[in-house]
């Protein structure tokens, strides 16, 4: 079973939340044919028709917002990745 340490675990977790976040995401697909460095986007509803993030989360409630992004596969990952996490497997 592959083990990590605590320091690898808070950097995965660290770059992820980066990742994801901001108005304009590094992980937001761009130019032609549209293409994003994330390995997620293909499978991530954000790019495949939900509303805009950032406007959409001025202007719905918080619990909207977060239903929202929870169905984000980068989402449910961070929740698999959290900072006391300190092995992967069963």
């Amino acid at each position: 079973m592959a083990r990590v340490s605590d320091d690898e675990v808070l950097l995965i977790w660290r770059a992820l939340r980066a990742f994801r976040s901001g108005r304009q995401p590094p992980c937001r697909p761009r130019g032609r044919p549209p293409h994003s460095d994330c390995p997620l986007a293909g499978s991530c509803p954000r790019w495949a028709g939900q509303p805009d993030d950032w406007s959409s989360s001025l202007e719905e409630p918080s619990v909207e917002t977060e239903r929202r992004r929870a169905s984000w596969p980068c989402s449910r990952l961070l929740e698999l990745l959290s900072p006391e996490l300190t092995r992967i497997g069963p």
